[in-house]
């Protein structure tokens, strides 16, 4: 499948987050996160928060993502037998739109799909506008909860998906 879509290629860097960036990480969720909120629950909801950053933390596997020497957002990758599973992207509201997450998630895709894995990811049914990119980008509906849409990029040469299917591994963005 070819892609209609046109964007300047960012240099980017992902730098595996350390401890001390975990001030800066909450922030930055913090920042990405208060509109989702709003429109899942209502309100922000402190708890659920912290929650989140915690739990976040905990699964590890996270990646500053710099712009030209400026932290601008962060990528949250797991590698398994089989499939890449994307379990957090957030770029800085002040850097999207400018396709800092496009160029991550098209070459995650594109390095999956030459090591013929498909990639997984969740986004909160409220997030219409990651969910149109993502659709932009070949991710297909696989199935959903009360606040979370379920989404693979299948490597068309050998995956075959059976109705229902899931990647298992993936656990939701929100909860």
């Amino acid at each position: 499948m070819k892609l209609a879509i046109e964007i300047e290629s960012p240099r980017y860097r992902l730098i595996p987050a350390s401890a001390e960036d975990q001030p800066w990480l909450e922030r930055l969720r913090r920042a990405v996160y208060q509109e989702l909120f709003a429109a899942t629950w209502g309100s922000w909801d402190e708890a659920r928060h912290n929650r989140q950053v915690a739990e976040c933390w905990q699964r590890g596997h996270i990646y500053i993502v710099e712009l030209d020497g400026v932290r601008v957002g962060m990528f949250q990758l797991f590698e398994h037998a089989g499939v890449v599973e994307i379990g957090e992207i957030q770029v800085q509201p002040s850097h999207q739109r400018l396709g800092i997450g496009t160029r991550l998630l098209l070459d995650t895709v594109a390095r999956a799909h030459a090591e013929q894995r498909k990639v997984c990811l969740s986004s909160g049914l409220q997030n219409h506008r990651a969910i149109r990119l993502y659709e932009r980008l070949g991710f297909q509906h696989v199935s959903r909860s009360e606040t979370h849409v379920h989404m693979e990029c299948r490597f068309a040469g050998s995956w075959v998906h059976e109705p229902g299917e899931f990647c298992r591994v993936m656990g939701p963005l929100l909860t």
